[in-house]
């Protein structure tokens, strides 16, 4: 009988922690492990990606929302009858309790990334009840070592007991491609000289697209012949577009993308890819940008310099600094050499570090460990 995982996410919409989720659901053995997914607040685009592989629930339905959601959590636990409960980020931290409230189950809990940046406090009572979550759970995991160490930090929970699992890349679909370089340019109007910045990420604060905006605009007074992709949706949109219709020198090179499944085509069309973000895990879009050999340029912190090596596989710059990714990216225009250099080791970097096998494989082992471990969650019940 396969072992049986049920996932609490927030949503089931686009982004690194959800993208990971689905490939560890089409990725691990399906006659070893069996997938529930339970989203909390509401699905998204990746549902049915998810469905192929998995069964996915919505927490209360459509009964409105309630303030504590661990009951609910429990009845969901009881009808699937897991051998693990896996939860992930702040959104979905309740589903411990409520695994160890259900009773006959392992409960493992993982942090992705953070909602605001790393100096931000958090209230005193969410601390309080991470720790305690950390302390009922049987795993606690997080996807970069700076995060951990955060998290361990804040709440005063050993760092050592939290293990880490850097995110993976697939590597069949995220590659460098020259034809799809050719046909996605073609398609945009972009000439074989204009130099193409990409970035792939929710227009979300925590991403602070505001600063990418700043540094291109910076940009143009010296270089007229670019243009900025920007590939992903969210509330900051009204506002990034506020900015470009101030700026009119690079209002008409910023092109909006929202949402889309040609990722992979669109990132073989840049020629250097940004990652502005206050805080990070470990970005999957990054791995995805170095996977295809591009260039990146991305802010010094969480997990991006476990993967970035300055210098040798992309650039890095302070988070904020809108004068330091504006000459990253002069740098990067004028040196046609230095990118593929940059391209090159980015993509040695992630094959050799960050494959997505090695991270299946981890995971995997996680699960096995806990369903050994834990009382056995179907025996008995139900017939």
């Amino acid at each position: 009988m396969p072992i049986r995982i049920l996932h609490f996410v927030d949503t089931l919409g686009k982004g690194g922690l959800e993208n990971g989720l689905v490939n560890i659901v089409e990725r691990s053995d399906p006659g070893r492990f069996e997938h529930v997914v339970c989203a909390v607040r509401g699905l998204g685009a990746n549902r049915d990606r998810l469905a192929e592989r998995a069964r996915v629930m919505l927490l209360n339905g459509k009964q409105p929302r309630v303030p504590v959601r661990i009951p609910a959590m429990a009845r969901a636990i009881r009808e699937v009858r897991p051998d693990v409960v896996h939860s992930r980020n702040w959104a979905a931290i309740e589903a411990v309790a409520a695994g160890r409230w259900a009773g006959s189950c392992a409960v493992v809990h993982s942090e992705h990334g953070l909602d605001s940046g790393t100096g931000a406090r958090e209230p005193r009572r969410r601390v309080w009840f991470r720790r305690l979550a950390y302390q009922m759970a049987d795993r606690v995991l997080s996807v970069s070592c700076q995060l951990r160490d955060l998290h361990a930090r804040r709440t005063g929970f050993p760092a050592e007991k939290i293990a880490v699992i850097h995110n993976g890349v697939d590597s069949n679909r995220f590659f460098p491609d020259p034809a799809a370089r050719a046909r996605v340019r073609g398609e945009l109007g972009l000439s074989d000289e204009e130099f193409c910045i990409g970035c792939v990420a929710n227009l979300n604060p925590v991403k602070d697209h505001p600063t990418l905006l700043k540094a291109v605009a910076e940009f143009s007074r010296e270089c007229g012949d670019w243009r900025l992709l920007l590939v992903g949706t969210g509330p900051q949109r009204p506002a990034l577009e506020r900015f470009l219709a101030e700026h009119p020198n690079a209002r008409d090179r910023v092109v909006f993308l929202g949402l889309s499944d040609r990722v992979p085509a669109l990132l073989n069309a840049m020629d250097v890819w940004v990652l502005p973000s206050l805080a990070e895990g470990i970005s999957n879009a990054l791995l995805e940008a170095m996977a295809t050999g591009l260039p990146v340029v991305a802010t010094d912190v969480g997990g991006n310099p476990e993967v970035v090596i300055d210098g040798r596989s992309g650039l890095l710059f302070p988070a904020g600094d809108r004068g330091k990714l504006a000459s990253h990216l002069s740098t990067l225009r004028a040196r046609a050499d230095l990118r593929v250099q940059l391209g090159k080791q980015a993509l040695r970097r992630v094959r050799e570090e960050f494959s997505i096998g090695s991270m299946i494989r981890k995971y995997e082992r996680v699960y096995e460990s806990l369903a050994t471990a834990a009382v056995p969650a179907r025996a008995g019940v139900g017939g």
